[in-house]
């Protein structure tokens, strides 16, 4: 009896050990993600987006609830805070394998080449370069070839889709977050809020997605047609786009539980 406690013992010991050791290597996965993508880098500007859109509406806002409002987003899109949030959605849908081959993607040099490339184009030292490169383009427009592989570099990334989507759930967040201050006859009736927030969505649709071709078509002027084509190919794979939606689909779930966040503390300074 003692023989098999002793076997049962250690094998729980085993069994804890490589549980730990799986949940170790887990949380480096996701934080080598987060930093090699540059997310961790976004996280930390989520507070001044939200204050920006938020800026943005203050002119249909009375002084007081604009003032209210800016002080419970600053407690609820805490960059720490949207970053727990983000990392706890990507746990509930974590997969090592994909997470395993999407890392050696971004670490290739051809995936690394193209990140600093595109880390270069954000470089505010950049900006002027960048808007006349932009206008030159609106005049002489690229090879439709050019424009083609631009275009699937965009598709594949969801570089649009995801900038739309996260406007737009900040700019929700604000209606969200107003709710429980609103008197009853100005409350949005079932279904307005949606509409509103699909009209935004479609409003800023063509801008973010000619500002994003516009970033690409600049960050990768000398990169030849054949390199980049490798570059989608990468971008395009399985595990690539498992990536990139997780990602996406954390941000905007951490958006909309910051923006409910923010109705709880407009709630509670209203009943004070």
């Amino acid at each position: 009896m003692k023989v098999v406690k002793a076997i049962l013992y250690g094998f729980c010991l085993c069994l804890l050990v490589f549980q730990q050791a799986n949940a170790a290597n887990k949380d480096e996965q996701i934080n080598t993600i987060l930093e090699e993508t540059g997310f961790n880098k976004l996280l930390q500007h989520v507070p001044e987006f939200a204050q920006l859109v938020l800026k943005q509406s203050s002119g249909a806002l009375e002084p007081e609830v604009n003032s209210a409002l800016s002080a419970a987003f600053s407690q609820a899109f805490a960059t720490s805070t949207v970053q727990r949030d983000v990392i706890s959605l990507i746990n509930a849908h974590y997969d090592e394998t994909h997470a395993t081959a999407y890392i050696k993607i971004l670490q290739t040099p051809l995936s690394k080449k193209m990140a600093e490339l595109e880390r270069k184009t954000n470089d505010p030292a950049n900006r002027q370069d960048m808007m006349v490169f932009a206008t030159a383009l609106q005049e002489n427009p690229p090879p439709h070839s050019r424009s083609t592989l631009i275009e699937r570099l965009d598709k594949a990334n969801h570089a649009t889709d995801f900038s739309v989507d996260m406007q737009t759930a900040f700019f929700k967040a604000i209606f969200v977050a107003i709710e429980p201050v609103m008197e009853a006859d100005m409350r949005l009736g079932e279904g307005e809020l949606e509409k509103m927030v699909d009209e935004v969505h479609t409003s800023l649709e063509e801008s973010l997605r000619n500002n994003t071709r516009a970033s690409y078509s600049y960050a990768f002027r000398n990169i030849s047609d054949a390199e980049l084509t490798k570059y989608i190919e990468l971008c395009e794979s399985e595990d690539y786009r498992w990536a990139i939606q997780l990602l996406g689909n954390a941000m905007i779930s951490a958006i909309n539980q910051a923006a409910d966040r923010a109705a709880l503390l407009m709630a509670d300074a209203s009943s004070q």
